[in-house]
C-alpha cells in the first residue's frame, strides 16, 4: 500500500495533465463590485461605515467602469483566452422602481454582451449577485413572499430580451450567503442583526430560512417560465468543506452541511440544466462560528486552502444531484501573487481528478479577473489576476498569475512543469511575511491588512486525497 501511495504520488508529479476540448476557461465578475454610475445600496451601506477597508481607501466609490468602459475588462479576458465571461444585471438598474422597467439600461447590457460575443466568448448571466434594490429592501426583502413576482418579472424580461445574447443563465448566486450575511449576521446591507433568524420550527421560521424557501420558489417559476425559450439555466451555490472537532463543533458542522450546504439545491433539484459551484475552501467551526486552524493555510481573506475538500465536494454532490456541475467562481486572496498561481493549479488537478472518474465538470471560471469591491470586506482582499493602481485612474497590473492562466486557458492542460515552479513560489515564502485581511478570530475583516509570518503547509492536492 505504502509502495502504491509512493507510485501514484510520483505519477502526478510526473504527468501531463490535459483536460477534455470542451472543457471551457472563464473569467467573472458582479455589477455591484464593478460598475460605476451605480448608486445602490452597497454603496450606502459603505459611506456609512458599515464595510471595511472602504473609507481609507483612495477613490473607494470608483469601481471598475465597467458600466461606462466595459472593454477594459472585456479586453483583458480577451488577451486571457479565456471562453465564458461571467457578469451579472443589477436589478436595481433595470428597476430603479418597483414594477418599472429601464429599456435605456436593459439595451446597455445587451451593448456589454455583445462586446463579450464580438471577442469570441460566451456569456455567463447571473440576475441576482447579493444586491437588491432599496424598493425591494424596503418591502422586507427575501423573508417576504411579495419579493418573487417581483424577481419573476425582473428575470422573465430580461431573459426574454436577451434570449440571443447569453449562453447560460443563472438565476441565483450563492442565496444561502446572501441569506445568512444579510438576515442573520446583519453584516450586509441594510445592517440588521436578527437573533431569531436561523429558528426553524414548525410554528416559527426565521427570516434566513424564509429567505432561502422564496430565493428557491423564485428561481422555480422563473425557470417554467423562460425554459421553453431555449435556455440554459443553473445555479451558483457556495459549498465549504466544513469541519470541526468535538460534539459542539460536530452539531454546528452537521447544521452546516445540511442547511448551506444541501438545502438550496434540495429546494431547485429539479429545476436546474446545470448546477454552477461556488468553492474557495474548508470552513473549521468553532461553535457557531469559525476558527483559524493550525494545520491550515490560509489565503489574505481569511478562507482555508483546500483543493482536496473541492474533489471531495464534487463527488459527492454529484452522487446526490446528478447533474452537470460547472465551477462558477474559485479563486484566492493573494495580494502578494505568492500562492495564486498553486491555488490554481492544484484545484484544476482535483477537478480534473473529478473529470477522470467520469464526472461531467464543464468549466472553470475564476474569480476574479480584477481586483474589485468584495463586499463587507471592501478593498482589502485581492482576487484578481489583475491588480489596479486605484491612484492612477485604475490603471490595470496583470499579475505574474495572469500569464499562467492564459497558458492554462489556451493549452488546456497542466504540465510537471507549470506545476513544480508554481509551488517553488509558495516555498520560497516560507518566514516572510504576509497579509492577512481577517482578525485573529478568524471572522472580523479588517480596514487594513495586518501581517504574520508566512508558515509553509503543504495542501497541494494529491492520490491520497482519492480516499475521502
Amino acid at each position: 500500500m505504502v509502495l502504491l501511495v509512493f507510485f501514484l504520488s510520483f505519477s502526478v508529479w510526473a504527468k501531463e495533465y490535459r483536460f477534455p476540448a470542451e472543457f471551457e476557461f472563464g473569467v467573472s465578475n458582479a455589477s455591484a463590485q464593478v460598475e460605476d454610475q451605480l448608486d445602490d445600496a452597497w454603496m450606502q451601506f459603505a459611506r456609512q461605515g458599515a464595510t471595511k477597508a472602504f473609507l481609507n481607501t483612495p477613490y473607494p466609490e470608483q469601481k471598475l467602469k465597467f458600466w461606462s468602459q466595459p472593454e477594459i475588462e472585456i479586453e483583458l479576458a480577451h488577451k486571457l483566452g479565456v471562453k465564458v465571461f461571467r457578469m451579472s444585471l443589477d436589478w436595481q438598474r433595470l428597476y430603479p422602481k418597483k414594477g418599472q422597467l429601464n429599456q435605456q439600461a436593459l439595451a446597455r447590457y445587451q451593448e456589454i454582451c455583445r462586446l463579450i460575443k464580438a471577442k469570441g466568448m460566451k456569456v455567463m448571466m447571473t440576475h441576482f449577485h447579493h444586491s437588491l434594490p432599496d424598493w425591494a429592501i424596503a418591502l422586507g426583502g427575501w423573508p417576504e413572499a411579495s419579493l418573487i413576482a417581483e424577481f419573476v418579472e425582473f428575470a422573465e424580461q430580461t431573459s426574454r430580451f436577451l434570449k440571443d445574447d447569453v449562453d447560460y443563465w443563472i438565476s441565483f448566486n450563492e442565496p444561502n450567503v446572501f441569506a445568512l450575511f444579510t438576515y442573520a449576521a446583519g453584516i450586509w446591507p441594510p445592517g440588521k442583526k436578527d437573533w431569531l433568524a436561523l429558528v426553524n420550527f414548525s410554528f416559527y421560521q426565521g427570516a434566513f430560512f424564509k429567505a432561502m424557501k422564496h430565493m428557491a420558489q423564485a428561481h422555480n417559476l422563473y425557470y417554467q417560465k423562460v425554459k421553453p425559450l431555449g435556455l440554459t439555466i443553473g445555479i451558483a451555490h457556495n459549498t465549504a468543506n466544513y469541519q470541526g472537532s468535538g460534539w459542539l463543533n460536530q452539531m454546528a458542522v452537521d447544521w452546516s452541511w445540511q442547511y448551506m450546504n444541501y438545502l438550496f439545491p434540495d429546494l431547485v433539484q429539479e429545476h436546474l440544466d446545470f448546477m454552477g459551484f461556488n468553492y474557495y475552501g474548508a470552513e473549521f467551526m468553532s461553535g457557531f462560528g469559525i476558527e483559524f486552524h493550525p494545520t491550515a493555510h490560509y489565503n489574505d481573506a481569511g478562507r482555508a486552502i483546500d483543493p482536496q475538500g473541492l474533489y471531495f465536494m464534487l463527488k459527492h454532490f454529484y452522487k446526490r444531484y446528478k447533474l452537470p456541475l460547472y465551477i462558477t467562481e474559485n479563486g484566492t486572496a493573494d495580494e502578494m501573487d505568492f500562492f495564486r498561481g498553486a491555488y490554481i493549479i492544484e484545484h484544476l488537478l482535483a477537478i480534473h481528478q473529478a473529470i477522470a472518474e467520469n464526472i461531467p465538470v464543464l468549466g472553470y471560471i475564476q474569480w476574479s479577473l480584477t481586483d474589485n469591491f468584495e463586499w463587507s470586506d471592501g478593498y482589502c482582499p485581492k482576487f484578481g489576476l489583475v491588480a489596479v493602481d486605484r491612484k492612477q485612474e485604475l490603471k490595470r497590473l496583470p499579475r505574474d498569475s495572469f500569464s499562467l492562466y492564459q497558458e492554462l486557458a489556451k493549452t488546456k492542460r497542466i504540465t510537471a512543469a507549470m506545476r513544480e515552479k508554481a509551488w517553488k513560489k509558495v516555498q520560497d515564502q516560507n518566514g516572510k511575511p504576509r497579509l492577512l485581511c481577517r482578525h485573529q478570530n478568524a471572522q472580523d475583516a479588517l480596514d487594513k491588512p495586518r501581517t504574520e509570518i508566512f508558515k509553509y503547509i503543504d495542501w497541494r492536492f494529491t492520490p491520497a486525497s482519492l480516499s475521502l
